[in-house]
């Protein structure tokens, strides 16, 4: 037997890895009543449960393509802290995706369209830090600082409100401007105040204060008219709630989490550096509560968020200028990197920033989210691709391009006569039988993460289909 001789570095090389990326065990288990259970590392099996009192800040984001198992991590996730901690819950839900889940749920759905906001609300606060509060969303959500003059305008106009009327609103504030011959600052403010739309031009239909204090409650914000609108008050309803969460007596003994705030593809208040979603992040524990963003597209979330929430979780992202973006933020390995690319659903890469400094790595790989039932998964071949998506979100997304209910049902059908297996030109086929058009299926495909090369190749597979249709027919004839 001939004996060969290795240096280290070469042994090394030839190795994955010398130790294992992953945190010391001490970091990640805690006793099930001190921490929320998540799953099991990928390498060495070690339990991890998700501990504020072990980390920097409270705060995570959730980040992954459709598909990807990110609102089960949410709902997973918000379930087991309400039974460890009874912990409340507000979901301000830009998409509508978790009206069916928190009803199912018992918890409460407060439905925005059906309700109105005044974003003049003082909530115990005094005016000139509501208007600062005020003239701060404007900045973020219809570039206020950029017109100065017509910025100054709108303070003017608001502090004179809260002066001569008791409880203003924002109609009160563009009628005043408008009597001023403000019309600029106006026009800006009409953008909030939609045409047969008086969402903001009421007395608050609903108990702010509640929400903080109801369970599990969901903000549906989808029916609202625009994305501004949507944007403003969702917003406001953080900005309440974190001087409501101020207010309260904090108990050094007791630093569990009082509140969840989930924030779901709120992508136009969680990309400005001044926008109060990073103001939130930046400052850490002092608030009592836990903010949660999650998105799909990472470029709409600011850096800031990512390197400094407590805990970042990574799903699968196909696109490299997604996952280049999250790296440069966060700063992991590019085995760590090349590996988010490959993950099948509910699999993650997790960066956690601890209190206490250790030398590992901050970032590992979590082997699959334990949800608390199994993940019910479709898998859709195509080319050299097979792309794993939740049956739920695939179902949602199917509704979404326009399938009524008898062409869903078809679809599922096609999937589970295969065991949850689907060709990708199948898939195809089936949708141009319903009418779509070749722009739209292809627009579907990309959503679900299938690249342009595997594109290509399923459409040759279809127009093959489509040829060797039409021989056996004429043979036939």
């Amino acid at each position: 037997m001939k004996l060969q001789y290795l240096s280290s570095k070469e042994l090394a090389s030839r190795l994955p890895f010398t130790h294992p990326p992953e945190p010391r065990k001490e970091f990640l288990i805690s006793s099930p009543s001190e921490g929320v259970y998540i799953g099991k590392t990928k390498f060495l099996n070690v339990p991890v449960f998700w501990n504020p009192e072990k980390l920097i800040n409270p705060h995570i984001a959730i980040i992954g393509i459709t598909g990807s198992g990110k609102s089960y991590t949410v709902k997973t996730f918000l379930t087991r802290a309400a039974l460890i901690w009874n912990t409340n819950a507000i979901v301000l839900d830009w998409v509508g995706e978790y009206v069916d889940w928190v009803r199912q749920a018992g918890g409460r759905i407060l439905d925005l369209s059906k309700e109105r906001l005044n974003i003049l609300d003082l909530v115990g606060l005094p005016p000139h830090t509501r208007i600062a509060h005020v003239l701060s969303s404007f900045d973020v959500l219809a570039n206020l600082k950029s017109h100065p003059e017509e910025r100054d305008d709108i303070e003017e106009a608001l502090e004179e409100a809260y002066k001569k009327i008791k409880k203003p609103t924002l109609a009160d504030v563009v009628r005043l401007l408008e009597k001023k011959g403000k019309r600029k600052a106006a026009r800006i403010l009409k953008t909030f105040l939609t045409e047969g739309s008086d969402f903001f031009a009421g007395k608050t239909t609903f108990d702010v204060k509640s929400l903080i204090s109801s369970g599990l409650v969901c903000v549906d914000l989808h029916n609202l008219p625009t994305e501004e609108i949507r944007s403003l008050a969702g917003l406001t309803l953080l900005q309440y709630v974190k001087e409501l969460m101020r207010m309260q007596s904090f108990e050094e003994e007791s630093k569990r989490i009082k509140l969840f705030v989930v924030l779901d593809e709120a992508w136009k208040i969680a990309g400005d550096e001044n926008s109060d979603v990073v103001a939130i992040v930046r400052e850490g524990r002092k608030y009592n509560f836990s903010l949660i963003i999650a998105t799909q597209t990472p470029t709409d979330m600011n850096k800031i968020i990512f390197s400094n929430v407590g805990t970042l979780f990574v799903l699968r992202l196909v696109l490299k200028e997604y996952r280049d973006y999250v790296r440069s933020s966060v700063g992991y390995s590019s085995f760590i990197d090349s590996q988010i690319s490959r993950f099948g659903v509910g699999n993650a890469a997790v960066n956690m920033i601890f209190a206490e400094q250790q030398l590992r790595s901050s970032t590992f790989l979590l082997d699959r989210i334990d949800g608390e039932e199994p993940l019910l998964i479709y898998r859709l071949k195509g080319g050299e691709m097979e792309i794993e998506v939740e049956r739920e979100q695939f179902v949602r997304m199917l509704y979404d391009m326009g399938l009524n209910e008898d062409q869903v049902a078809i679809v599922k059908r096609a999937f589970e006569k295969e065991d949850g297996i689907l060709q990708g030109e199948d898939l195809v086929l089936l949708l141009e039988k319903f009418g779509f058009s070749k722009s739209s299926i292809i627009s579907f495909l990309r959503q679900l993460g299938l690249d342009e090369k595997n594109l290509i190749k399923i459409f040759s597979v279809v127009k093959l289909k489509r040829a060797s249709k039409g021989v056996v027919h004429l043979v036939m004839e």
